[in-house]
């Protein structure tokens, strides 16, 4: 038969009582702060779970109001782009209207000044007439009559334009 080593029996026994007078003594208050950090490590998750969710929904937000921003800015570089386009337009019109107007006031100024020099050039040629009609027929008619030659030439001359 086989003979028992009591010894290895005793110093489990002695080891089972052991580790029941520590559990006893100590395992409420180790059992205690095992359960408070595994309540930390549990907190701990939850709270980076938290941030976690809250910065993806920042990352979110943030980048609604871009796409906001963005397209707030693509309406306003649209409608800069609009009133430019229509402020120029009106230049345009402004500008050309004053160029007719000036083109208009040149004219009528050439015509007038045209109209001014026909004239003087009618007085003119008219009282040529007379001074070279005059001087052929001094002699052979009186004063009276040079005068009726002289009206008539000047109207004939003016006829003729």
């Amino acid at each position: 038969m086989q003979r028992i080593d009591w010894t290895l029996i005793t110093q489990i026994v002695a080891f089972v009582a052991f580790v029941w007078f520590l559990y006893r003594l100590f395992g409420q208050r180790i059992a205690a702060i095992v359960r408070q950090r595994a309540d930390r490590i549990e907190e701990g998750l939850r709270a980076a779970e938290e941030s976690q969710r809250r910065a993806e929904q920042m990352q979110h937000e943030t980048q609604r109001q871009l796409d906001q921003a963005h397209t707030e800015a693509q309406s306003i570089l649209a409608a800069a782009n609009k009133a430019a386009e229509a402020q120029r337009q009106t230049l345009i019109a402004q500008a050309r209207g004053e160029a007719d107007a000036l083109v208009q006031r040149t004219q009528a100024e050439i015509q007038r000044e045209r109209q001014a020099a026909v004239d003087e050039l009618r007085r003119e040629a008219g009282r040529l007439a007379v001074v070279a009609a005059s001087r052929l027929i001094r002699d052979a008619l009186d004063a009276r009559t040079s005068r009726e030659l002289a009206d008539k030439a000047i109207v004939d001359i003016g006829r003729r334009d």
